[in-house]
C-alpha cells in the first residue's frame, strides 16, 4: 500500500471516528437532560485539536477523491 493511499484511508477513518465521538456526545447530552459542558482548555490542548481539525478538513475532499478515483 502506498503512503498516499494509507494517508487517504487514515483521513477517512479519523473523520468517521470524530463523527462517532460526537454522536455519543450528543447521546450523553440527551441522557443528561440536554446539557453538557465542554472545557476545551482543561488539558491545555485546544490548539493541537484546532490544527488537527484544520488539516482533516483540508484533506477530506482529497481523500474521498483519491479513494474513489485512484484505488483499484
Amino acid at each position: 500500500m502506498s503512503k498516499l493511499k494509507l494517508l487517504a484511508f487514515t483521513v477517512i477513518a479519523e473523520l468517521i471516528g470524530l463523527g462517532v465521538f460526537f454522536a455519543f456526545l450528543l447521546g450523553k447530552a440527551v441522557a443528561q437532560g440536554g446539557v453538557v459542558t465542554l472545557n476545551m482548555t482543561y488539558f491545555g490542548e485546544m490548539w493541537l485539536e484546532y490544527y488537527i481539525m484544520l488539516a482533516l478538513t483540508a484533506l477530506a475532499p482529497w481523500a474521498m477523491w483519491y479513494i474513489t478515483e485512484k484505488v483499484e
